[in-house]
């Protein structure tokens, strides 16, 4: 599935109708009826979301299978998805610090529609005990999709990277994605190994070899907040247990030995594959935490 422009909301609408829902005080009834039983709702229309030529709908290909992937251009529409989808059409505020989410396990009507198109071309003439029987099974009508949004990656503006502006918005969009996507496939492939930094550390890998084919320690340690001294303020600390932070320098000098280690191996022998290389990496991890 590709899709640009407002066609990605409206392909997506077809199989989440709570899209159709705009966020507002009162409208989780309508949200409930449009999400759990694929009910539009009456006048049905996007017209809350302001949409742009950009955003777009697309599947990345992974080891682990398809990821579907939106990306909105204006932070407004970002939010309203985030409204609708993450809180059943209520208008709460989003933090601005969030800048991509990834949704599992969503109802997908879409695809109880191919199940029925199918069970009755087939002969069948009892679909609502078909349904029945059909949804039971683990993940039936489920689907998972990724949402990421316009802007600096981890809010590193252009002038601390070898970027202009132009060029680093663009870089961080595919980051994002790829960061997000490389999470997907560790928790599909790998879901018992989790250690919260060095998952951050090799998704921000994918993210880069990705976007610019090459991994820069220098700029993953901006990311995290970390350099051979400590800390320097960044998104290490949102991932560390109670017990860290009172040690958070002595963690960020490890993890940035991390990253020049890793900065180290890919020129030596540059990736092929950075999925590959993401799922080598968490198999033999450089920190323990």
């Amino acid at each position: 599935m590709h899709a640009n422009g407002k066609e990605a909301l409206e392909a997506l609408a077809q199989r989440f109708p709570q899209l159709y829902v705009a966020p507002a005080e009162g409208a989780q009834d309508i949200h409930r009826r449009a999400a759990a039983f694929g009910i539009e709702p009456d006048g049905a229309t996007l017209d809350h979301f302001i949409t742009t030529p950009e955003d777009e709908l697309r599947e990345v290909d992974t080891p682990a299978g398809p990821v579907e992937v939106l990306f909105l251009k204006e932070r407004a529409d970002f939010e309203t998805f985030l409204q609708i989808v993450g809180h059943k059409s209520s208008p709460n505020p989003i933090a601005r610090t969030v800048g991509a989410i990834t949704y599992r396990g969503l109802v997908d009507w879409g695809k109880v529609a191919a199940a029925k198109a199918t069970y009755r071309a087939t002969g069948g003439d009892d679909w609502p005990a078909e349904f029945a029987r059909l949804a039971k099974q683990p993940g039936a009508f489920r689907s998972e999709l990724i949402v990421i949004s316009e802007g600096p990656y981890s809010n590193v503006s252009a002038d601390e990277t070898p970027y202009d502006e132009a060029e680093w918005l663009h870089v961080s969009r595919e980051v994002r994605l790829h960061h997000e996507c490389a999470h997907v496939v560790c928790r599909r492939l790998m879901p018992e190994d989790v250690l919260p930094v060095w998952d951050e550390v090799t998704a921000d890998v994918t993210g880069l070899l990705c976007a610019t084919g090459r991994y820069d320690a220098a700029l993953a340690g901006r990311f995290l907040g970390v350099t051979a001294e400590g800390f320097s303020d960044g998104r290490l600390s949102e991932y560390l247990d109670e017990a860290q932070p009172p040690r958070i320098d002595a963690i960020a000098a490890e993890v940035y030995g991390a990253l020049e280690k890793i900065e180290a191996r890919t020129v030596c022998e540059p990736p092929n594959d950075p999925f590959a290389f993401l799922l080598d990496l968490k198999r033999d991890p450089l920190i323990g935490f």
